[in-house]
């Protein structure tokens, strides 16, 4: 929790005391050991584009009060970081708070450049970071044995706390952090991943569920823009009159890698969106970070989406990544996506789009979403849902029973339905039990069937009716 202890920066911002804020710069310089600079007037401390290379040195103290809220110091020289990682500290003119920013270096060194810098100037860190920040406020008084760090809690405090709802992109399907949406080449993710878009910015329905409107960004990385609008247009009603503002959905075909630069480029848009909501990335594989030598394939897979599943979460917005899954089957779906556990270990939710037998289907299992397993079906670029893997199967196989006894002479018995259909004998007596309890099938006699819509019942099999059918005939022949 931040303190609640009056500030003395705040203080002297709002007395324009350059001097004292000046002290303040150079003694935070030494204690983690920085230097003190100056960002140009034209480039906010939020705006990606800021870099080393344009901040310039400070010289004695700050010229007037919107100079001090210029300054910062840059810390480059990071234990545990990889060379070129940098951060900045710099002070809010609001609060007073001194405010700790990964400038530059890998993705996955920034919470650790963010620490260390914390640790140095003995900074206590907020529970609600802004961007890729960490607000930095003067901690309050600790007893000289209290070595906890800033982040444990207590269970008793823990119970007391209250934290928002989870926000749900997709009702049931989609929610805040990240979501791995895994699929075969070719099957349709892609289109899966952009009707999930157009839905969101639009406040429309998808995959069954009604979506809050909200910003969202489509990084289609293996698409082109003529492609793009190729499939905006087959997604949309042919008459432009009848299409939905797609003003809060922004599309991009080119992006940065996760270590080098694509946090950044996803806070420029979440800090000129109005409302955002969701990011998805198609695909993985084209900003995943080349792997290190130091790294096994484990470490490798969650280095790539670590830093995105940590940015999703401080911000409470829904990431979705697409990619591809191995070829060989799994008896779990969702053990199918390429590579190792690393990735589906870093990811709040999975996806995974199949298709079998039966058709396509969508299986999904995650941390703040119920295990779903949807029956899906493909039209013209469209997915649509047909409902829940095993009832869909259950009223495909009623459909086959109903057409068998539509085709039969007389009743059948379960055996000469199961081989009509393909279907073992002894699922199906449970299954005729059902549909003769809901009125769907007929039961003549002990194990004879009828389609409730034939008449002239003969309480016979249909071999049986054949047989009389055929003796009819030799009689008539005789009597002739």
């Amino acid at each position: 929790m931040p303190s609640t202890q009056p500030s003395p920066l705040l203080d002297a911002i709002n007395a324009a005391d350059t001097a004292s804020l000046g002290d303040w710069f150079y003694t935070s310089a030494a204690k983690a050991k920085g230097v003190v600079k100056v960002r140009p007037a034209d480039i906010g401390w939020e705006d990606y584009t800021l870099s080393a290379d344009k901040l310039e040195p400070a010289e004695t103290d700050p010229a007037d009060i919107d100079e001090a809220m210029r300054w910062c110091v840059v810390v480059d020289d990071i234990p545990e970081c990889e060379a070129g990682t940098a951060a900045l500290v710099y002070l809010e003119r609001e609060t007073g708070s001194a405010i700790i920013a990964a400038l530059s270096g890998p993705a996955h060194d920034h919470d650790v450049a963010i620490r260390m810098v914390a640790r140095d100037l003995k900074a206590e860190q907020r529970n609600a970071p802004a961007r890729k920040t960490l607000r930095e406020t003067v901690p309050l008084p600790k007893a000289a044995n209290d070595n906890r760090p800033a982040t444990a809690v207590n269970a008793q405090s823990l119970l007391s706390m209250d934290f928002p709802p989870v926000v749900y992109v997709v009702p049931g399907v989609i929610t805040e952090g990240l979501t791995i949406l895994g699929g075969r080449p070719k099957l349709g993710k892609s289109w899966l991943a952009l009707g999930v878009c157009i839905a969101v910015a639009t406040g429309g329905a998808y995959l069954g569920a009604e979506c809050e409107r909200g910003d969202v960004l489509y990084l289609a990385l293996e698409d082109n823009k003529r492609r793009l609008q190729g499939r905006l247009t087959t997604l949309l009603p042919p008459m432009k009159s009848l299409r939905p503002d797609l003003s809060q959905l922004e599309l991009d075909t080119e992006a940065p890698t996760v270590d080098g630069g694509l946090i950044q480029r996803l806070d420029a848009w979440r800090l000129a969106a109005k409302n955002p909501r969701l990011v998805v990335i198609d695909t993985l594989a084209m900003v995943r970070p080349a792997k290190k030598r130091t790294q096994d394939s484990y470490e490798a897979d969650y280095a790539a989406l670590s830093p995105l599943q940590r940015w999703s979460g401080e911000h409470g917005l829904a990431v979705v990544v697409v990619t591809h899954v191995r070829k060989m089957e799994a008896s779990d779906p969702l053990e199918m996506i390429s590579g190792t556990n690393g990735l589906t270990g870093a990811a709040d939710s999975i996806l995974v789009l199949n298709r079998d037998a039966d058709g396509p289907k969508l299986y999904g299992r995650g941390r703040d979403i119920e295990e779903l397993e949807k029956a899906l079906r493909f039209d013209n670029g469209r997915w649509s849902v047909l409902g829940d893997v095993d009832e869909v199967k259950r009223s495909a196989e009623r459909r086959a029973v109903l057409a068998a006894l539509d085709d039969a002479v007389g009743p059948m018995t379960p055996a000469e339905i199961a081989k009509v259909i393909g279907k073992p004998k002894g699922n199906l007596n449970v299954l005729l039990t059902k549909m003769v309890k809901d009125g769907e099938v007929v039961k003549v006699a002990y194990g004879l069937y009828a389609h409730p819509g034939k008449t002239g019942k003969t309480g016979k099999t249909s071999k049986e009716s054949n047989h009389s059918n055929q003796s009819n005939v030799g009689i008539q022949k005789d009597a002739a």
